[in-house]
């Protein structure tokens, strides 16, 4: 079975090995649309499926619908909404209105676990001293860090043996946690005993990069450790970022974002997936979501509050030569013009796609030194944080323009020297590098430490607090309804917190 949106792997293994999170076994007799036998597939064969459906998750269409991704959390922040010309309907009327069905969820949830069985295959199949088993383990930490943030209790322990186990157990989120954080120590000794192999040349991200790698997997494991950050076992947290910090390696540094790119070209299905979702088609047409969502307001409120140069880039300019959007949930149409993608967002069809990037690594450790959690200079990291911030938007001499927008800032939320609440000008800034890049982690950021401040969260629920997470889906309840009805699960639990938000 092939998957519709992968043109760069000749197999999504997942989605032979199971739907939801286990319920099938891999049959060795079938063979892919080019004729090779699904048990002739190796590790490396495998490994760009990976990559390109976790950038997917994160940016565009994933490989289980083509619709379902991570832009609710996008537009819970304020990064996008939809746009005049379209009312709320569907998926789109779920999440303004805050009254989701058991449905909503599946895309991401198949999605994850599918990449999720695709990188057990490669880390039971790749060559031997090959880098890519210590770097399938960092990835599934965070796919599986991905999906407690989304669901909170989940399949893990059992949900790796489909052999053993068709209906996996649920695991605590928390217990998730305290494993993933082995984990990633784990992935770093592989790759660290890694030679290099041919396995090498199947790595559309770091190219086989022990360095980049190690760095990679600890910058994971930070996220995983700073999320638990004011809640979770803090004295235990706090022991171990402590620790992480003479891990070797060290974590993602300036210029080092962690971008997959496996040959995408302005040709049908091999666009950069967040052009293609919300671009143009390869003959220069406007795609239907680049009509249906415009700019956010609540960011282009703010970037305009601090004078921010970035804006034009992570937006365009109105016909009414202004920057200027619609907040989630707005219910009425109107006949203002509104901003789109910017041109530091929607860079180009070939362009290669974000997963993680330098400008997070650093926001992360100043937030761990501003806490006291690392040693090191809190200031220094946010400073490099919107250097590179400026640098992935392509801003000319973007260190240089970075520094004088803080330096000539007279706002606090800008200037780190004259902040009175560094941690919150911090996160702040974090909110804004991750504009329309990363919503889920600032959706997580929001959850876990109530910045940004958000006063009316959707237009359409006024009153409603922000949601907490997604509802178990649907494939769920008819594939594993013992283990998902022992979580008791109601629909108000849309507003139960994620145990590290609690």
């Amino acid at each position: 079975m092939q998957s519709r949106y992968s043109f760069f792997c000749i197999l999504s293994f997942g989605l032979l090995l199971a739907a939801g999170s286990c319920t099938k076994k891999l049959n060795t007799n079938q063979v892919d649309p080019n004729g090779e036998g699904v048990n002739l597939l190796t590790g490396s064969t495998v490994f760009p499926q990976i990559l390109t459906s976790m950038v997917k998750n994160k940016l565009g269409a994933n490989i289980a619908t083509g619709s379902d991704n991570y832009d609710f959390a996008s537009q819970y922040m304020g990064y996008w909404a939809r746009s005049n010309s379209f009312s709320a309907s569907g998926s789109q009327a779920e999440m303004e209105s805050f009254s989701y069905l058991n449905s909503f969820g599946d895309g991401n949830w198949q999605s994850l676990y599918q990449t999720i069985y695709d990188m057990n295959f490669v880390m039971a199949h790749s060559v031997k001293n090959s880098i890519l088993p210590g770097a399938a383990r960092a990835l599934r930490a965070m796919a599986f860090q991905d999906l407690v943030d989304q669901f909170g209790n989940v399949p893990y322990s059992q949900a790796d043996q489909p052999a053993l186990y068709l209906e996996p157990k649920y695991d605590s989120a928390s217990t998730i946690y305290q494993d993933l954080a082995a984990q990633l120590d784990t992935a770093v000794t592989e790759i660290q005993a890694s030679q290099s192999t041919t396995d090498d040349a199947s790595d559309i991200m770091f190219k086989g990069s022990k360095p980049l790698w190690t760095a990679f997997a600890n910058t994971i494991k930070l996220r995983v450790l700073l999320r638990q950050i004011p809640n979770g076992n803090v004295s235990s947290v706090t022991t171990q970022i402590a620790a992480l910090q003479q891990q070797v390696g060290g974590f993602l540094g300036a210029g080092q974002d962690a971008l997959v790119n496996p040959g995408y070209a302005n040709a049908v299905q091999q666009q950069n997936p967040f052009w293609a979702q919300y671009g143009y088609t390869p003959a220069g047409v406007a795609v239907q979501n680049y009509d249906a969502f415009c700019s956010g307001q609540l960011m282009i409120a703010f970037l305009d509050s601090i004078n921010d140069p970035r804006i034009g880039y992570f937006y365009s300019i109105t016909t009414a030569n202004n920057y200027f959007g619609n907040y989630f949930g707005e219910t009425g149409n109107s006949s203002t013009p509104t901003s789109n993608f910017g041109p530091g967002i929607l860079q180009s069809a070939s362009a290669p796609a974000l997963l993680f990037s330098a400008a997070q690594s650093f926001f992360m450790q100043a937030e761990a030194v501003q806490r006291g959690l690392m040693t090191g200079n809190a200031g220094a990291l946010y400073q490099q944080g919107v250097e590179e911030s400026f640098r992935y938007l392509t801003v000319p001499n973007a260190t240089a323009a970075a520094d004088a927008f803080l330096a000539g800032s007279s706002n606090g939320m800008v200037n780190f020297s004259i902040s009175a609440n560094k941690l919150q000008t911090i996160l702040y800034q974090k909110w804004i590098a991750e504009c329309e890049l990363d919503g889920l982690e600032a959706y997580s950021d929001y959850r876990r430490t109530g910045f940004p401040f958000i006063a009316v969260v959707s237009r359409a629920a006024p009153g409603q607090p922000m949601p907490q997470r997604l509802l178990y889906p649907e494939s769920e309840y008819t594939q594993n309804p013992a283990n998902v009805d022992a979580q008791n699960q109601t629909a108000s639990d849309l507003f139960t917190p994620i145990f590290w938000a609690q």
